[in-house]
């Protein structure tokens, strides 16, 4: 406390002056100037408060939470500890929050009371202190601090009698609903009998003796269409039943020999219509063992019935297209197998929709069920009698058929369903492009068992979806030992991301006017423990086909803005950075939102951030495309579209895209300063990009000779070798610190 005078007036007397042992209210003042404290407690002491002292932060902490008073009096500016971390730290004890805080300063400034005030504090008084102020302001929140605690209690004591009077009063309801239900229940008991009769789902019908009809209940007529109108004083027998004759009298001799019969019974409603029910006929005698009535009961099991038969139904066929299912093809493969001559063979053809996982993603699982609807009835028009086509699940299909030796059979419809798939198909209001990939196996030469075909047709399947889909593959011994190393590969990948075994690296881009850097490209690497390195183009199309992608994505992506924000945190500068995003990403909805929300949380701007695409990845569904890449363009987010005239190159599409960057692939490069084509190609991308206000980023320059080419002829800027391979954050920060130039030496 840089100034520990109290000033008092001449007519400056305490607000209140302790009588007896009675405090006016316990103080705790916090000051580190001996002499400030004495005045301050001599003065609140001698006007009838109780005080303590603490002469610093740490001791007002302890001496606070030992025993809370009703208010402290704390110093702002203190050696070690202010003022306002001792706020701050009060304030967050649980038993301190409410106890009030009177800032003690010489400082006027607005922000300082500001902070104080924000910090929990309900008051500031100056320096030089005037002794009634500092009375009249402690007795006010003493007061106020009194009357707070005296509300609560008050405030407890009403909700104990609120919970006192209303559990009285509930105890006093019960009593009162037990009464009413002794009353009900008297009531109910003569209403029982006609409610039974009225209320159950089971037909009644009680005729006399002679079997006419005396009374039916509603649920006859609900099954029947008769009302009791129709039927009263009618004989039984003008209810139509669809019992052959002697069944009928076998029903009559039994009632007549036993007293009662029961049996499944059909019959004709009034409308025409039949119904399937359980009927139970008993008779009721009199004393003497005369016959006085007969109840007839029957319940309804029509619908019981069509349910089995959707049981019966679903258990060898698919709810969704109505194939057979696996059991059925079991079946059926048996009944091939053994029919199955020496120059004969069963094959299988296992199928699934390429890329059906982006057709879920973008147009919705309705839609996609749809697209199964419809290529399951196509398949059934592929085949032949005899042939069996059946749904596996998910987007996988099986054929099975007898065939000879060479698989013509098996050949003509893989080649058949190829060419079928290869068109656009209607599906809700949306036009959905279909291919699909093929697997085929045969017994016995692949296998005994239908599990063992299936197996091995799958593994044609991967095969063929290696070569590019939209092809068939037949089984091989080979492939087997391909195919375990995929599913090693999908299985170490799973999981990657959680055991850290991913990490970026950053390759240069490099301006070809300045030799400056002007960014980079996000690359990442896998190592792992089982498989060791793994180069990307074996594992991120594992990772796609898998659906592991976008969890990857998620992961690069926010690592790659946390590296961006820690680069600017070093002082180097906004280095913006490239990252790849998958044709699979960019097909779900939250990917836009994702990006804005990583930036964001690592305080990153747009600008910093590039996305690059490539071509397949965003003619899936070009509609959804645009729209998306619109709205990171709108964000200030940069499109690069990468291996620019390796894919599907539509101009039309490149015009709507809003692309900021081509990038030149690096087959085009390689030759780009000997190869009149591949020269003929850069310069051609080259100029349709600037025409369409784009730059040039030229992949995998790895000689003078290409830089040079690329520079003489308006190439903006590079990655290769030539400059730089990808490097680690260490070696890419260190690149930053200290960066070098490419030198193109134009001729």
């Amino acid at each position: 406390m840089r100034q520990d005078q109290v000033t008092q007036t001449k007519t400056a007397e305490p607000a209140a002056t302790a009588t007896g042992n009675t405090s006016r209210g316990e103080v705790l003042i916090v000051e580190d100037t001996a002499a400030s404290l004495k005045l301050l407690s001599d003065l609140l002491t001698g006007a009838g408060y109780y005080v303590r002292q603490a002469p610093n932060g740490e001791l007002a902490l302890w001496t606070a939470q030992s025993r809370p008073p009703e208010l402290i009096l704390l110093d702002v500016r203190m050696p070690g500890m202010d003022g306002y971390e001792v706020c701050r730290r009060l304030k967050a004890m649980p038993g301190l929050l409410d106890v009030p805080v009177i800032f003690l300063s010489a400082q006027h400034d607005t922000d300082d009371r500001l902070r104080g005030f924000a910090l929990g504090g309900v008051d500031f008084i100056a320096k030089p202190f005037q002794a009634e102020e500092i009375l009249a302001r402690t007795d006010a929140q003493v007061r106020l601090r009194r009357a707070q605690q005296a509300l609560a209690t008050e405030r407890v004591n009403l909700e104990q009698r609120v919970m006192q009077r209303t559990a009285e009063l509930a105890a006093v309801a019960m009593s009162l609903e037990a009464e009413v239900q002794r009353r009900r229940a008297n009531e109910d008991a003569l209403r029982l009998a006609g409610q039974v009769f009225a209320a159950t789902r089971d037909a009644i019908v009680i005729t006399d003796a002679k079997g006419v009809m005396m009374a039916v209940n509603p649920a006859f007529t609900r099954i029947t269409g008769y009302t009791a109108d129709d039927v009263a004083g009618q004989p039984v027998t003008v209810l139509r039943t669809a019992q052959p004759g002697v069944a009928y009298a076998g029903m009559l001799q039994a009632i007549a020999a036993n007293g009662h019969w029961s049996g499944e019974m059909s019959g004709h409603r009034k409308d025409g219509g039949m119904y399937t029910g359980l009927l139970s006929v008993s008779t009721v005698r009199a004393a003497d063992g005369a016959v006085d009535n007969f109840i007839v009961a029957f319940i309804d099991t029509t619908e019981r019935k069509a349910e089995q038969h959707l049981i019966d139904f679903l258990s060898y066929h698919d709810a969704l297209t109505g194939l057979p299912n696996r059991t059925q093809a079991r079946n059926r493969f048996g009944e091939l197998l053994a029919a199955c001559g020496p120059d004969r063979c069963v094959a299988v053809l296992c199928l699934d929709l390429d890329r059906f996982k982006g057709i879920n993603d973008s147009y919705g699982a309705a839609i996609g069920d749809e697209v199964l609807k419809t290529v399951a009835r196509f398949l059934r028009t592929c085949v032949r009698e005899g042939d069996m086509v059946s749904r596996h699940g998910g987007d996988e299909f099986l054929v099975m058929l007898a065939d000879d030796l060479q698989c013509s059979g098996a050949t003509i419809i893989a080649e058949a369903i190829l060419n079928g798939l290869r068109r656009d198909f209607p599906i809700e209001g949306h036009t959905v492009a279909l291919t699909t990939s093929i697997g085929i196996a045969t017994a016995p030469a692949d296998g005994a068992t239908l599990d063992e075909l299936v197996q091995h047709a799958e593994m044609a399947l991967f095969r063929a979806k290696e070569l590019g889909r939209d092809s068939y593959a037949f089984f091989t011994e080979g492939m087997d030992a391909d195919i375990r190393h995929r599913l090693a590969l999908q299985s170490q990948l799973r999981g990657a991301v959680a055991r850290g075994e991913f990490s970026v690296h950053y390759q240069p881009q490099v301006c070809l006017r300045t030799g400056h850097i002007t960014g980079a490209e996000a690359l990442l690497r896998w190592h792992n423990v089982v498989l060791g390195q793994v180069p990307p183009g074996r594992f991120i199309p594992v990772a796609e086909e898998y659906g592991l992608i976008n969890a990857i994505g998620v992961w690069v992506l926010d690592t790659v803005c946390g590296q961006i924000r820690a680069w600017q945190d070093q002082g180097l500068g906004a280095v913006r950075v490239a990252v790849n995003l998958s044709g699979s990403q960019f097909g779900h909805a939250d990917t836009v939102p994702l990006v804005e929300q990583t930036l964001l949380r690592h305080g990153v701007a747009p600008s910093c951030l590039g996305i690059e695409i490539t071509e397949g990845s965003v003619m899936g569904d070009p509609d959804q495309s645009v729209e998306a890449l619109r709205r990171l363009k709108a964000i200030g987010v940069g499109i690069s579209l990468d291996d620019f005239g390796t894919g599907y190159s539509s101009l039309a599409y490149l015009k709507r895209f809003p692309i900021d960057v081509l990038k030149i692939d690096k087959s085009f490069v390689d030759d780009v300063a000997h190869a009149a084509s591949d020269a003929a190609i850069a310069l051609s991308v080259i100029s349709l990009a600037h025409n369409l206000n784009m730059r040039v980023v030229a992949e995998g320059v790895e000689t003078p000779e290409q830089a040079r080419f690329l520079a003489s002829h308006g190439c903006d800027a590079m990655q290769g070798y030539l400059y730089s391979r990808p490097l680690t954050v260490a070696d890419f920060t260190s690149l930053l610190r200290h960066p070098r130039s490419l030198q193109i030496h134009l001729e």
